[in-house]
């Protein structure tokens, strides 16, 4: 009898600790999503906007020189592309920690540039296609999803030597279906995820649970395939900012 009360104890026990957990991931996922858009705004509006005045004044400064034929205006030209370069780093970390379409746009209009910038950076090839043709994803599952198909695909590129992935969203009778597709090393992704010490993947699931999506391996000859799905009527767990 203790014996039978003690195992029940520590079940109880392992189910609080399951939950505190996965209550305080998703506190930090809504916390992360907050200050993702504080420091976006910040180097956008802020910084990338003094860098611009800067970049204006020694462009001056660079065409008053150029007259004289002096040779400072040769350095100042150097520094006007050193600015230039600086703000394009910086806007592309504000778009990282935010890509604006995703509010602006919407999903589909981010992600295609996300693909974009993603086959510009690597070697790779990505294949996007949706139906039907005026399809829209609920905002409130945009930013997830979002961060889901980034960290998915960042995997697939660290880990598993990709070079194609085709990307389908599929929506039909009040549920969406996400099939993303590659041509890299066979993994199992739930196995990983117990085997994994790291956050990556556990951030993955904890994100599709914000608005009940599931995710399912396929097998496939060759490659992954990882299948997401969730409804239309979904509702997010935790409200947004």
């Amino acid at each position: 009898m203790v014996l039978l009360l003690t195992v029940i104890y520590q079940k109880k026990v392992h189910q609080l600790k399951q939950k505190e957990a996965e209550s305080l991931l998703k506190v930090s996922l809504l916390t992360e999503k907050k200050e993702r858009k504080r420091i976006a705004s910040d180097l956008h509006d802020g910084v990338i906007g003094d860098l611009n005045a800067i970049r204006n004044y020694v462009t001056v400064l660079s065409n008053q020189l150029e007259k004289e034929s002096s040779s400072s205006a040769v350095l100042l030209k150097e520094v006007t592309q050193a600015l230039t370069a600086m703000q394009e780093n910086i806007k592309c970390i504000s778009y990282n920690l935010m890509p604006p379409m995703l509010d602006d746009s919407g999903f589909l209009v981010a992600i295609e540039e996300y693909f974009k910038k993603l086959e510009k950076w690597n070697a790779l090839s990505i294949t996007f296609h949706y139906s039907p043709k005026h399809l829209v994803i609920p905002n409130f599952v945009a930013y997830e999803l979002y961060r889901v198909v980034q960290e998915l695909i960042s995997n697939m590129l660290k880990y598993g030597k990709v070079e194609n992935v085709d990307f389908l969203i599929i929506y039909q009778e009040g549920s969406y279906t996400i099939s993303i597709t590659d041509n890299g090393i066979p993994f199992n992704f739930y196995e990983s995820l117990r085997n994994s010490s790291g956050m990556g993947l556990k951030s993955i699931i904890s994100r599709l649970k914000q608005f009940d999506a599931n995710l399912t391996q396929e097998q496939i000859d060759s490659g992954n395939k990882l299948i997401i799905t969730f409804k239309e009527n979904t509702h997010v767990t935790d409200s947004h900012s």
